[in-house]
């Protein structure tokens, strides 16, 4: 199967699984988080930004854009929504008073970029929208650079595509700019120090953007550390980089946090992850600096082998996207919850806390207007934005409890064939009762 029809697949199997996943059980959190309550008119939830000046998300949904005062995070209120014909911009991004969402010609055939004018938060319009279909197949994802003067769009194995939108009232696709290898690009993140991590089939990449339209190469992940071709079921997903890379965050001067996203992976064997990436001065064999994981951190599947909680009812085991402050992330993990990971020692990642419902988690993201760094917003796509706090006022604890080989092999014997997708969870009649407990993980 070409990659991009795997990617199309394995997002589109992700909205299809939403709705089993909202009538699933109550869930579980570890004593350090509370549940502080819930954004309005958030169901649909994907994907999350803030304003520069912190005060104001911008939330997109398959519905289209809603924009919430945060300047209380405990409390954050509904300004406006402007409704928008999309799916799916996963990191919507601002700039220059403009809000970007990006229609992914993946889903529609039409490919789309909407600069919203945000100025007045509480009546967004729009201010033009470039029709790209003709220009690129990209379109997953559209990222600001050089303070949204230009844009990166991801999603195929033409690499990004290059839009020039310095006149907001007519952006123009420049060209597109082809990666290293040939696998399809996902997210960009541009980190303080001015470089823009590009991640995607075959790793991650880090390109200087002075010339914004002529990015150059400096880093990358290891080499040889290659895709093992998975993100199907049955594939294995047993290596560290078998569906994609996903997105990352730069959490020390030489150290990256990054998703590794996999997650049709029935019974979560062989999920997606947390990983962790050392910048070394070692070299690529094309120049590039070298990254070098140090750290793996996965999900516990303790809970399958007794057939209780969350992961035995569906595929979507998978890390996704995260956010981290102060050494903390907070990651959302599809239908496994929020976890809240411990980076502070790069190659120790340890779980500190969690949160899991019946709900099917897309992201989580600290809200800049608390002090603290204590509260979260947790994306549910299947009943909004869940406000949540965790506790940082004193040593965090790990939390944790390796599964073992006797529970992953038990594991492996509670599926049975499924016409569609292969291998699906049996299940007793009155299983389900509760989330994924959190209370255990494995790091390798």
């Amino acid at each position: 199967m070409p990659r991009l029809s795997r990617l199309v697949l394995a997002a589109a199997a992700a909205v299809l699984l939403l709705a089993p996943a909202a009538a699933s059980a109550q869930g579980l959190k570890s004593d350090n988080v509370t549940v502080v309550g819930k954004l309005p008119d958030s169901v649909g939830a994907i994907g999350a930004r803030f304003s520069p000046d912190g005060d104001t998300m911008y939330v997109t949904s398959a519905t289209g854009l809603g924009i919430y005062d945060i300047a209380t995070p405990e409390t954050p209120q509904l300004l406006s929504r402007l409704p928008l014909p999309h799916f799916e911009n996963e990191d919507v991004d601002v700039g220059r008073d403009t809000v970007v969402i990006s229609n992914d010609p993946s889903f529609s055939s039409v490919g789309a970029i909407y600069l919203i004018d945000v100025s007045d938060p509480s009546a967004p319009a729009i201010r033009s929208v470039l029709n790209t279909t003709f220009d690129t197949g990209n379109g997953h994802i559209a990222n600001c650079v050089n303070d949204c003067q230009y844009l990166y769009t991801t999603g195929t194995s033409e690499g990004l595509a290059i839009y020039d939108i310095r006149d907001l009232a007519n952006p123009q696709f420049v060209k597109t700019f082809p990666l290293p290898g040939d696998g399809f690009t996902h997210d960009v993140d541009i980190d303080s120090h001015g470089i823009a991590w590009v991640t995607g089939e075959d790793g991650t990449f880090g390109f200087d953007t002075t010339d914004p339209l002529n990015p150059q190469l400096l880093l990358r992940s290891d080499e040889n550390v290659t895709n093992t071709g998975g993100g199907l079921p049955g594939d294995d997903g047993s290596g560290p980089l078998d569906f994609l890379h996903h997105n990352s965050l730069r959490v020390t001067d030489d150290t990256l946090a990054v998703t590794e996203e996999d997650y049709l992976k029935p019974g979560c064997d062989g999920q997606g992850s947390l990983q962790t990436w050392q910048i070394t001065d070692e070299r690529n064999s094309d120049g590039s600096q070298k990254l070098k994981m140090l750290d793996l951190w996965t999900t516990e599947l303790n809970e399958l082998a007794s057939q209780v909680g969350r992961s035995p009812a569906t595929v979507n085991c998978s890390a996704h996207w995260f956010d981290e402050s102060g050494g903390l992330l907070a990651q959302g993990w599809y239908d496994q919850g929020v976890r809240f990971l411990d980076v502070s020692q790069p190659a120790d990642i340890r779980q500190v806390g969690f949160y899991a419902t019946g709900g099917t988690f897309w992201g989580a993201y600290f809200a800049p207007t608390d002090p603290e760094h204590e509260i979260v917003y947790a994306l549910d796509v299947t009943s909004g934005v869940d406000v949540l706090r965790i506790d940082r006022s004193g040593a965090l604890p790990t939390v944790r409890k390796a599964a073992s080989i006797t529970d992953l092999r038990r594991a492996r014997t509670a599926f049975a064939p499924h016409a569609r997708w292969g291998l699906v969870c049996q299940l007793p009649s009155a299983g389900v009762t509760s989330a994924v407990s959190g209370v255990t993980g494995q790091s390798r």
